[in-house]
């Protein structure tokens, strides 16, 4: 279930007209709370502060004047939204739009302005029966220029911040400061399963294993957004049978294709698998595109793809893409939380019922730096810091599966730099910062896990 709502969250949290769609909500419910006041002491009270106008008819001429200067603003707003996301679709790449869909900050003054038009039109509907001497009319038109004003600082606010959104360090902070919270709040809900899967040494089915009797298929073709783990757990458990999933979130599967095995009685797997099967649709949540939440390795490739694209030659940007080398070791260093490539989920009675397949250290480094290593092939300074990173990683791996995967990235450094760099100087260099990498980790000692688990 927590899943689920995390999938819905993900959903509203990327949609850049909730948030307006709500401000817009408040400034008409402002403007009628105010058009519904009694009678207030409005002139006495601010006419020492504020010009009082002369009746309503001119409350009517100014909001008619600020209204359409407020929907060129709010024009002129989306009218540069767009801009930024066509760039930032041709230099970074356009899975990252929707990070800028996403932005509070671009969500909140697009939603200022939606309040603030609504704000005026409701005001100016209501004063259609108003007598020209109203202290609520006067009211509403103070709020009304005072809107105004906030309406143009947040204008330039807003081009201020779409300015520096756009510039790709700053966008690979942002996405990387993302990746960490996934991380972190992935290993919190999973990180027990991991645990008893290495424990009990649970090993994955593969598919040509499963006899179809028992097979679980897949309800409808896509990607695998999100698996409710511990409620799918709880559904077996009451047909005490157990379940192994061989999919994961962000693998992509196709209509009828097995996606698990049951494990029952013989003469009970009639009865049980059409309800099994029922249960695992409604707990393997499938859509067209992968998400972030409930998808580590999707978060891992928006950073992934900002370097690919600096890479490219038509962009030729290696700092860009060195940067996001280092943002991804910094990240990395999370992913060592993830001992096993699979979880284990035990019922009320320590039974287990659930197991399935999970990203682990080995996959996430190979997702990080596999496609990045392949496009700077030939440029040693990519190369290095890809290098260094492994380096960094040493002093916080807990076990030999961890270490033996940071030396064969390391070898095939070495193996790429022999092969594709023609400078003798470069090559060295390149080979001496992965052969620090595996004198380093030739010299770690395995400690346990309580102790080597970050």
């Amino acid at each position: 279930m927590f899943e689920r709502l995390i999938r819905i969250w993900e959903r509203l949290r990327h949609s850049l007209w909730i948030l307006p769609l709500l401000f817009g909500f408040v400034g008409a419910f402002l403007a009628t709370c105010i058009m519904f006041l009694p009678g207030l002491p409005f002139e006495q009270t601010l006419k020492p502060l504020w010009p009082i106008f002369s009746d309503t008819s001119d409350i009517r001429n100014m909001i008619g004047m600020l209204l359409p200067a407020l929907v060129t603003m709010f024009t002129l707003a989306l009218s540069i939204t767009m801009v930024v996301l066509t760039l930032a679709a041709q230099n970074l790449g356009p899975r990252l739009i929707r990070n800028f869909l996403g932005d509070h900050a671009t969500q909140s003054v697009i939603g200022i302005f939606v309040a603030n038009i609504t704000f005026l039109i409701t005001v100016l509907l209501m004063m259609g029966d108003i007598g020209k001497q109203n202290d609520v009319a006067q009211l509403a038109g103070l709020v009304g220029a005072l809107i105004f004003v906030i309406s143009l600082f947040s204008l330039i606010i807003f081009v201020h911040h779409l300015g520096r959104s756009i510039v790709a360090d700053q966008v690979i902070i942002q996405v990387g400061d993302r990746l960490e919270t996934i991380i972190s709040e992935t290993h919190d809900r999973l990180g027990h399963a991991i645990i008893e899967a290495r424990n009990a040494a649970t090993v994955i089915p593969a598919a040509l294993e499963i006899d179809a009797k028992y097979a679980i298929q897949a309800k409808q073709s896509g990607y695998i957004q999100g698996i409710d783990y511990d409620g799918l757990c709880q559904k077996i458990a009451l047909h005490h049978a157990s379940v192994e999933l061989i999919r994961q979130p962000g693998e992509h599967v196709i209509k009828d294709e097995i996606i698990g095995r049951i494990t029952c009685d013989r003469d009970m797997i009639e009865t049980l698998c059409p309800a099994i099967n029922e249960d695992v649709a409604k707990s393997v949540m499938i859509g067209n595109y992968r998400t972030a939440a409930l998808d580590i390795e999707f978060s891992l490739r928006q950073i992934v793809e900002i370097a690919l694209r600096a890479l490219s030659p038509g962009i030729n940007d290696p700092f860009t893409a060195i940067a996001s080398v280092y943002r991804l070791g910094r990240a990395m260093r999370h992913t060592l939380a993830f001992v096993y490539p699979a979880g284990l989920w035990m019922d009320d009675h320590n039974i287990a019922r659930l197991s399935g397949p999970i990203s682990d250290f080995s996959g996430m480094l190979s997702a990080a730096i596999d496609q990045i290593r392949q496009a700077a092939v030939q440029k040693p300074d990519v190369l290095i810091p890809i290098a260094e990173v492994l380096e960094g990683l040493i002093p916080f791996i807990s076990s030999a599966r961890q270490r033996d995967e940071i030396r064969r990235q390391a070898q095939i450094i070495i193996n790429t730099a022999r092969r594709e760099i023609g400078e003798p100087d470069d090559r060295r260099d390149v080979e001496k910062a992965a052969r620090r990498v595996l004198r380093s980790s030739a010299q770690w000692q395995e400690t346990p896990l309580e102790t080597g688990q970050s």
